[in-house]
């Protein structure tokens, strides 16, 4: 016990309760899905590829790299969403910012595909949240 009351300094900065700690189980909760979701798209890529040249019109020779990319590049922005709720959770400011940067990418590209209902909510939500996180940055260090 001396030891440990001399030398060892016991911290535990993480996010108990309040607006902030609901934030960041939300966002670890969504981004984790999609970030398993993803995970799964990179399996199954290329049986994806397949089906949709067999059965939908339209798209002929589509790649399975196509889809590849496609859940890869989701999955690593989906990851570092993750990864930056986690680093919230932990009261670390990194983690904001990895948040922001990745939800900002997701959201960019967003805007260069189809719009529907889906993905205005999805644009809609990212920047509540990422405005939300911005009031309680204070509380990160």
């Amino acid at each position: 016990m001396e030891f440990e009351e001399k030398y060892v300094i016991v911290t535990n900065h993480t996010v108990k309760s309040g607006i902030l700690g609901k934030l960041c189980i939300v966002s670890i909760l969504f981004s984790g899905g999609m970030t398993l979701f993803s995970l799964g798209g990179i399996f199954i890529s290329g049986w994806m590829a397949n089906y949709i040249n067999l059965y939908i019109d339209g798209f002929y020779r589509l790649s399975g790299m196509v889809f590849l990319l496609f859940f890869l590049g989701t999955f690593l922005l989906f990851g570092s969403s993750l990864l930056g709720a986690i680093l919230m959770a932990r009261l670390k400011v990194f983690g904001f910012w990895m948040y922001v940067v990745s939800n900002g990418i997701m959201i960019i590209l967003s805007c260069f595909v189809r719009m529907n209902v889906v993905n205005i909510l999805f644009i809609l939500i990212s920047i509540i949240f990422i405005v939300l996180f911005a009031f309680h940055k204070k509380h990160l260090k």
